[in-house]
């Protein structure tokens, strides 16, 4: 994959050149410094964004096929997304907001609810449903946002900085449940961060600089 940004007359590239494999079930570490190409490749795996060159094959979709209508049901039936500064709606509270995506999914209000609920009970945050963010910590944010990735099933977790804003004790708390999430669900997931604790739960780290892998180990 190669992504070129144009910033004025330059061009910056994001991607240069990178290839990578994930198998089914695989928690994979995406770990490199800050413009090394993490989230940018998280971006096009979820079909977020478009590579300037190269392909992106998920569960055998040839993503720079599809049309946008295409590419939403895409994202909307098989990846769950954690962004980094967690994108919570104000107005809505831990509930609403995890519910939120199954609304063009065309989930009934009731199974929605119900998802949602036992959602929030297996983050911890049970007694704060009805709680808005501002009402909630930077850690409990990042639960809401973990059940809200989570609630229309997905077979895909794309996380940016999943454990970048919270104490460490939420950071275990959390890579517990996914690694939990990994071996219940056969869930996929693959995590762009700094956080060296990360790489002590993922069995698979892929090091990233300037734009490209620089490194694949268990």
């Amino acid at each position: 994959l190669w992504k070129v940004y144009r910033v004025g007359e330059v061009a910056v590239n994001a991607l240069s050149g990178v290839s990578l494999g994930v198998r089914r079930g695989e928690f994979v570490a995406l770990m490199g410094p800050s413009g090394a190409g993490k989230t940018t490749l998280l971006n096009m795996i979820g079909g977020l964004d478009r590579p300037t060159s190269g392909t992106i094959y998920v569960k055998g979709l040839e993503l720079s096929s599809l049309n946008e209508r295409e590419l939403t049901e895409f994202r909307l039936k098989e990846v769950g997304f954690v962004f980094q500064l967690y994108n919570l709606i104000p107005v809505l509270t831990a509930l609403e907001n995890v519910q939120l995506p199954t609304i063009p999914a065309g989930l009934p209000r009731d199974e929605s609810r119900r998802r949602a609920i036992r959602l929030l009970e297996r983050v911890g945050l049970g007694d704060r449903l009805h709680h808005r963010p501002s009402e909630l910590s930077g850690g409990e944010q990042q639960r809401v946002a973990i059940a809200r990735a989570l609630i229309n099933d997905p077979s895909i977790l794309l996380a940016d900085e999943i454990t970048g804003n919270v104490d460490t004790p939420t950071a275990h708390r959390i890579l517990d449940l996914i690694g939990e999430l990994v071996e219940e669900r056969g869930l996929t997931v693959i995590a762009a961060t700094h956080d060296p604790e990360v790489t002590k739960v993922a069995p698979r780290i892929v090091r990233m600089r300037d734009g490209r892998i620089i490194g694949d180990e268990a």
